[in-house]
């Protein structure tokens, strides 16, 4: 458990960081959830799951994720943060649950699969790839 509270760190320093907090917005639920305490800017629910399930093994599962602008490029800086937590942590893949047509055209774009009409993934091997491409 000790690992999942070094990777809730983590996510609450770069949204601090990115986001210009003073204060820690980020906490892990015993479920091994990290989401943030509701605020005006960003909005993150994140499963973590080390046994296969829709998703495959070792992978971080993004059910919520907004932010209040969009298209701006927080969600691209988000995913390419997180592949560098992902890698770290020893997970392989990270995942959107539910998309929507906004979060699946994101997903798209990124090269992100889709594994059964709203749930999409990628490994994480892909998104290092996709981002040096770049």
């Amino acid at each position: 458990m000790i690992e999942y509270e070094d990777l809730r760190a983590e996510i609450d320093r770069y949204l601090m960081e990115w986001f210009k907090y003073r204060k820690s917005l980020v906490f892990l639920t015993v479920d091994k959830i990290i989401a943030t305490q509701r605020n005006s800017r960003v909005d993150l629910y994140l499963r973590i799951r080390k046994v296969e399930s829709r998703f495959p093994p070792d992978c971080l599962i993004i059910a919520r994720l907004g932010f209040n602008k969009e298209w701006v490029g927080h969600g691209t800086h988000f995913i390419r943060f997180l592949t560098g937590i992902a890698l770290k942590y020893g997970f392989n893949y990270i995942g959107i649950e539910c998309a929507n047509l906004k979060s699946s055209t994101f997903a798209k774009k990124l090269g992100f699969y889709c594994i059964d009409g709203e749930n999409f993934t990628i490994a994480i091997t892909k998104l290092i790839s996709y981002f040096s491409m770049e």
